[in-house]
């Protein structure tokens, strides 16, 4: 028998051949294999696929496949692989058409991986590397004689580079995305305060005409105030530069701030603006960050109100599992299945074609989300495409930490 291509090797005996022993060299050749991480095998084939069997496998079988060397068949080890990926593109992945082409010596050399499901159920990637073995009078192969080896981390690894490489790639285009968004964002209340301050000035401007020229004026600056405040923001955030200040807060208190806040807004666009309060007999105080619970349900609420073209948008909470929890709901646009996983990820809204009709950066989700999490709580949403949204979440009193 010979291993197929086998070299002519130089002879590099010593003068007195007497002097030199290796006793056992094959089990040193497979010790060696094997403490370089390899399991080394020899397959023996069969009449048909899967009746070989395997002659001198290395002991890190066990410890690849759960089977012992004794046990570990062909057959078995086919049953093992759930996917084959060859390295050559010459290479057939049909096994019978593969053991075939190995036989004839069309295939004298073979590399590839397999997704393999182990005795004990876990998922492995194998690299299986291996030369045909030719019997010297019928010139066709009897076996292989090849190395194992566990490459489960490395693939590990590179799913999770291109795993890196994506979000990173998709980080970038939604940032772009964002900031040719947010140019058009700034000029337009820019250009309001620019034009209009200028008619203001304007000699023999009638007074109903001001008040109009201010009240516009007034909008612009708030909406950028509003652009500048929310970029900010989400820059702190992203650099983890945002800190917790505790003091305790007044939930029925906030609640009648925020309907006051967007109550003018919904009277303009004839919404039914209404909110629960958790208990009216008596206040809920808890400790938290006001702000940004404040911030929180103001940009819920500020999107609960863009997106809604008629109908109600509601609010309030209740205390549940000893937090508080809140809820927005509206009946407007909704969300549609392929946005739903993205929806809170920084700068997605400015690429979406349907919140291009709207004003705004696209960062509330994504700030309040933030803010939550900053509180010790969880935010998550359920919608429906034309229909509305609800947006939930809780916040824990922070005086029991």
């Amino acid at each position: 028998m010979r291993s197929a291509n086998s070299p002519d090797y130089l002879s590099c005996r010593p003068e007195n051949e007497e002097q030199v022993q290796f006793n056992n060299s094959g089990d040193l050749y497979l010790k060696a294999i094997e403490n370089a991480g390899g399991v080394p095998y020899q397959l023996v084939f069969g009449p048909l696929l899967g009746d070989g069997y395997f002659l001198n496998a290395g002991y890190g079988i066990k410890q690849l496949f759960g089977i012992g060397s004794g046990e570990f068949t062909e057959a078995l080890f086919q049953r093992m692989i759930d996917e084959i990926i060859t390295v050559n593109d010459d290479t057939p992945f049909e096994p019978v058409v593969l053991r075939e082409k190995i036989i004839d010596g069309t295939i004298q050399k073979y590399i590839a991986e397999y997704k393999v499901t182990t005795s004990s159920g876990d998922k492995k990637w194998i690299r299986d590397s291996s030369i045909a073995v030719v019997d010297d009078k019928t010139g066709k192969a009897t076996g292989l004689i090849g190395i194992f080896f566990d490459i489960t981390g490395q693939k590990q690894t590179i799913k999770l580079l291109e795993t890196a490489r994506e979000k990173a790639t998709e980080s970038d285009r939604l940032k772009t995305a964002f900031l040719n968004n947010l140019s058009h964002e700034i000029r337009t209340p820019l250009n309001a305060i620019v034009g209009f301050s200028t008619m203001l000035n304007e000699p023999g401007q009638l007074s109903e005409n001001r008040l109009e020229f201010q009240d516009i004026i007034t909008h612009s600056s708030d909406h950028l105030l509003e652009i500048v405040d929310d970029v900010v923001e989400i820059s702190k955030i992203e650099a983890k530069a945002v800190r917790i200040i505790k003091k305790e807060v007044n939930i029925n208190q906030m609640l009648q701030r925020v309907y006051d806040r967007f109550k003018p807004d919904a009277e303009e666009k004839n919404l039914l603006l209404r909110y629960d309060a958790p208990i009216e007999e008596r206040e809920i105080i808890i400790t938290t960050d006001g702000y940004k619970l404040f911030q929180t349900l103001t940009n819920l609420l500020s999107n609960a109100v863009k997106f809604t073209k008629e109908g109600k948008v509601e609010f309030g909470c209740s205390i549940k599992e000893n937090k508080i929890e809140f809820y927005v709901s509206d009946t407007g646009i909704g969300i549609g299945l392929e946005d739903r996983p993205n929806i809170f990820k920084p700068f997605y809204q400015a690429e979406s074609s349907i919140t291009k009709r709207y004003e705004g950066t696209g960062l509330g989700l994504s700030i309040a989300k933030a803010y939550v999490e900053l509180l010790g709580g969880e935010i998550w949403f359920r919608s429906e495409p034309a229909r509305g949204s609800v947006f939930c979440f809780n916040v824990p009193d922070m005086s029991k930490d």
